[in-house]
């Protein structure tokens, strides 16, 4: 199998969204710590009281019932990340977590191989260079395949005057977002909480060639390129005033009401955003399309957040291979995928995507255009996602220069390196 730094298609998604922590759960207890002896424990990364949130604990207290096993849900505070780290930290891993993009290159020293379940022979081909490792072992069960591009509302465009063909190039997307200015509507809604690090990473993915995308994986991080094709488009945007007035304020539901109500035009984010947006209004025109690239436009994808493994010193693997199959079961995991309005992961699972489905089936479905990995899973150090969210943050807001953003990047990333 190629190395995983020169393939085309991988994911991420560490999503970057807020996470609360979540009281109660199937069997009343909340915390992995206070779960009783003989409880298998499943921490989740999601936000909690969100529609995936309740189907997932639908499942569980089916699983329980149908396994007479008592299961602690918990779900993952706000960083999740940073939690997991502490929890490998301190040999506490609970039974089966949240991979959330990470299953190889992160998780997959503390995981369980999961080669000879029965779903691994229906993992979408897209996913396989992504949750395989080199040795073509599989670490997680990738219920979601997160793929999308630059997500839109098309009447917003078209009351603009904006052909959607247009919008193949940066300089056609450019001028589309000037005639939206003109109309006076934002042209990109974007939170400086949970999204600007999306913005970044979006952009990144797909503008470099495959020998630049090396040199920033093996060898040094290039400022004047990051300038040049990422942090200089968020500058010139900033200065031509393209994105939404409460940017620093918002968070990703204000992101998804204001693709709703036709107050912005573009994001750069996951479908979850666009699904959510037509529960507010489902008469809204919402959909994505591949985004321009240096080489090729693409769309961005890989392992999804709602994907799982298990703990590969748990002392309850059976339980939790057996809860990974009750998940993988085509009526179960559909269930969850669409409570998200997400792609499976899965090629048993066919969901209704509702009115996202039309741009699945005219960009993901025939596979025309490559899927690139989320830049920092691949192309960056282990611990620069924060960075990138700082200085993408830092110059949308008007702090940093695009040349400020890309020295505390490559700061950072020397100072990875190094360790």
């Amino acid at each position: 199998m190629k190395n995983r730094k020169l393939i085309s298609a991988a994911m991420a998604v560490a999503l970057a969204t807020t996470l609360a922590a979540c009281g109660g759960n199937t069997g009343g207890t909340d915390t992995n710590s206070n779960a009783p002896a003989g409880t298998l424990e499943v921490f989740l990364n999601m936000p909690a009281g969100s529609p995936q949130e309740g189907v997932m604990r639908e499942l569980v207290s089916e699983f329980e019932e149908a396994e007479n096993v008592d299961v602690s849900v918990t779900v993952g505070p706000s960083g999740y990340s940073e939690d997991m780290r502490v929890k490998i930290a301190s040999n506490s891993l609970p039974d089966v977590f949240a991979t959330h993009g990470w299953s190889v290159m992160r998780y997959s020293p503390y995981l369980l191989p999961l080669d000879d379940q029965p779903w691994v022979e229906n993992v979408h081909p897209g996913l396989k260079d992504i949750v395989f490792d080199d040795e073509g072992h599989i670490y997680t069960l990738p219920l979601e395949y997160a793929i999308s591009g630059l997500a839109m509302n098309f009447d917003v465009l078209d009351q603009a005057g904006v052909d959607p063909s247009s919008l193949d190039s940066w300089d056609g997307v450019e001028a589309a977002m000037a005639k939206v200015k003109e109309a006076g509507i934002s042209p990109i809604t974007s939170s400086a909480q949970e999204n600007a690090g999306d913005v970044g990473n979006y952009i990144a993915s797909g503008q470099f060639t495959e020998s630049e995308q090396q040199r920033f994986a093996d060898e040094e991080f290039d400022t004047g390129l990051w300038v040049e094709r990422v942090a200089g488009k968020l500058e010139t945007w900033t200065k031509a005033g393209y994105f939404n007035p409460d940017f620093v304020s918002a968070k990703q539901d204000d992101m998804a009401r204001q693709l709703a109500d036709g107050s912005a035009a573009f994001a750069f984010a996951f479908p979850f955003v666009l699904a959510t947006a037509n529960e507010y209004n489902p008469d809204a025109n919402l959909g994505f399309m591949p985004i321009p690239g240096q080489e090729q436009n693409y769309l961005v994808g890989g392992e999804g957040v709602q994907s799982y493994g298990v703990a590969k010193d748990s002392d309850m693997q059976a339980e939790a291979l057996a809860f990974l199959n009750h998940l993988a079961q085509p009526e179960n995991a559909i269930r969850l995928v669409e409570s998200m309005n997400a792609y499976s992961g899965l090629t048993t699972v066919n969901a209704d995507l509702g009115s996202l489905q039309s741009s699945f089936d005219e960009w993901v479905t025939p596979g025309e255009y490559p899927t690139r990995p989320f830049f920092d899973r691949v192309y960056l150090p282990s611990g620069m996602w924060s960075t990138l969210v700082s200085t993408s943050d830092g110059i949308i807001n008007g702090q940093l220069t695009a040349a400020d953003a890309a020295e505390q990047m490559k700061q950072q990333y020397d100072t990875l390196k190094a360790e």
